[in-house]
């Protein structure tokens, strides 16, 4: 959108509830600002004020609107981009699919004939038309009168996206007696020809990477199923198999019963092979894992052994690997290249003391090094500062689990915001079934995913969930295992959408344990029961 003469369109700083308040220095910042702010619904410009103000109150919409009547609004729906420029050319109208304008009483005048246009919307989905006349005379009584008409229709589609295509180039004449008036068209030459096009904008917002909108709208409202639009527009929803051939085996190309995953800087592919005790690392594109920990086929206790069963595991910037020896009942750190680890959380010994832990699942370092630990058993996560032989509460309440907001039950997959100091925690005892968001320090957590003590497959519930991702928009990305399914809660919203698996049709998954995105968000996802790693491409 740019600057047109009588408007102003920049972000000031404005109330909240039900506002965000957006602060940027000009125009392109402020729809990339608007834009990012991925909890928002409707962006509304008011006219000749400088005012910016995004409306969360979706459902609202239209008391928002009549209580601004001099406002232009721009919906940020899903699979819309960046608005279209408004033009204002008496010969010329163009509209934009992307995004629907309302305007309480927008003229355009044309020449001498005083003849109105009106752009109009009454929902979300209407179909916004605009036309435009111009005049010519044909000689010196006879005044023949040439208009051309230019529709732009904007057709929804609740399951894929949907080209749009407008073009006029029709002539007439109109010949006005009294108070009739005939149109006949014809491609006479003499007779003044007018072609309107309606063009599509493919504007990529800056920050959003085209993941979150497509540049054809989706159906706001209406008889779509359940996601349309989203589930399967983002990531291909048949996978192709990154890692492990689906048999079990402990071949350098297979897998057994893997669990954690993750994926450094580069891209690099980490796997827990827990059937195997081991460790691989898989280059990019590489099918043939690397071992870097454990030995195959082989348990112990030893420094150089894993245990017969481990969860999930942390890379460092140094690609230094920490690994969750579940039922060693400590959290190993695998030196880059070593041949032996050395244990960081634990004594190896089960308890409820803290220089103990009892099976650890989740972990995950910070940049000093400090170590945050999801103890399964123990319904808690500590914290281990780097060289401690004690760890120290950070949240849940030790061997009492439950559905309330400062206890755990049986947490399993971690992720630490450090810049913003929040834990994602995964509860995944069947009766809990959620995803917490717990500030450090605060004795009590947010759910953001799932509906605490109600398992069940809807869009807002999940089944024992085990791991989370979160990428730099702080949407979350949940490995929804008895549904078979990979759910996306966008960032402030508590209603999932089916990405992959069960309801998003293509490759089915089984018991999936992990979930995990590349720099490209290409999805991966770890099979427990399927001997493979998935990856769902990015769309």
């Amino acid at each position: 959108m740019s600057l047109i003469d009588g408007w102003e369109y920049q972000c000031v700083n404005t109330t909240c509830a039900p506002f965000a308040t957006v602060v940027v220095s000009n125009i392109r910042m402020c729809q990339v600002a608007c834009l990012n702010e991925v909890q928002c619904k409707a962006a509304s410009y008011h006219q000749s004020t400088s005012k910016c103000q995004l409306f969360s109150d979706i459902p609202d919409e239209n008391g928002n609107m009549l209580a601004n009547m001099e406002t232009v609004t721009m919906f940020v729906m899903a699979q819309t981009r960046m608005p279209l420029e408004l033009t204002t050319s008496p010969t010329t109208a163009t509209t934009s699919p992307s995004i629907l304008t309302a305007s309480s009483s927008t003229s355009t005048t044309t020449n001498a004939s005083s003849t109105s246009s009106t752009t109009s919307l009454s929902t979300p989905t209407t179909t916004i038309s605009s036309t435009s006349t111009t005049s010519s005379t044909t000689s010196s009584t006879t005044t023949t009168t040439t208009t051309s008409s230019s529709t732009s229709s904007t057709t929804s589609s609740t399951t894929s996206s949907t080209t749009t295509t407008t073009t006029s180039s029709s002539t007439s004449s109109s010949t006005t007696t009294t108070d009739t008036t005939t149109t006949t068209t014809s491609s006479s030459t003499t007779d003044t020809t007018t072609t309107t096009t309606a063009t599509d904008t493919t504007t990529t917002t800056t920050g959003i990477s085209g993941m979150y909108w497509n540049t054809t709208a989706s159906s706001r409202a209406g008889t779509g199923t359940s996601g349309a639009g989203i589930s399967g527009m983002y990531w291909n929803t048949t996978a192709s198999s990154r890692a492990g051939t689906g048999t079990s085996g402990a071949g350098l190309n297979q897998l057994s019963s893997p669990t954690g995953i993750f994926l450094d800087s580069s891209d690099n592919l980490y796997v827990a092979d827990s059937g195997n005790y081991r460790v691989l690392k898989y280059a990019p594109g590489v099918t043939n894992g690397t071992l870097i920990a454990g030995n195959a086929n082989t348990s112990g206790t030893a420094l150089n052994l894993l245990s017969t069963g481990i969860r999930y595991i942390f890379v460092d910037s140094s690609q230094n690997l920490y690994v969750a020896d579940t039922y060693n009942n400590r959290v190993m750190f695998w030196a880059n290249g070593s041949s032996s680890g050395i244990i960081v959380a634990g004594n190896g010994s089960y308890g409820t003391s803290f220089n103990e832990i009892y099976n650890p699942y989740g972990v995950w370092v910070d940049s000093s090094s400090n170590i945050y630990v999801a103890e399964y058993q123990n319904h808690r996560v500590t914290k281990w500062a780097s060289g401690a032989t004690t760890g120290v509460l950070v949240c849940g309440n030790t061997s009492s689990a439950g559905n309330t907001t400062n206890k755990l039950a049986s947490p399993a997959g971690l992720v630490y915001d450090e810049a913003n100091q929040d834990l994602y925690i995964v509860n995944s005892a069947t009766a809990t079934s959620t995803v917490m968001k717990w500030h450090v320090g605060d004795p009590n957590a947010t759910v953001i995913g799932g509906t605490s003590g109600s398992p069940g497959n809807s869009t807002t519930q999940l089944n024992s969930p085990m791991a989370i991702a979160l990428d730099q928009w702080k949407n979350l990305y949940v490995a929804d295992r008895t549904n078979n399914r990979v759910q996306l809660f966008c960032n402030g919203s508590s209603t999932g959408i089916t990405i992959a698996g069960n309801g998003a049709g293509g490759t089915a998954l089984s018991a999936p344990y992990d979930v995990k995105l590349d720099s490209r968000l290409n999805l991966y996802v770890s099979l427990n029961s399927g001997a493979r790693i998935r990856l769902f491409a990015k769309l």
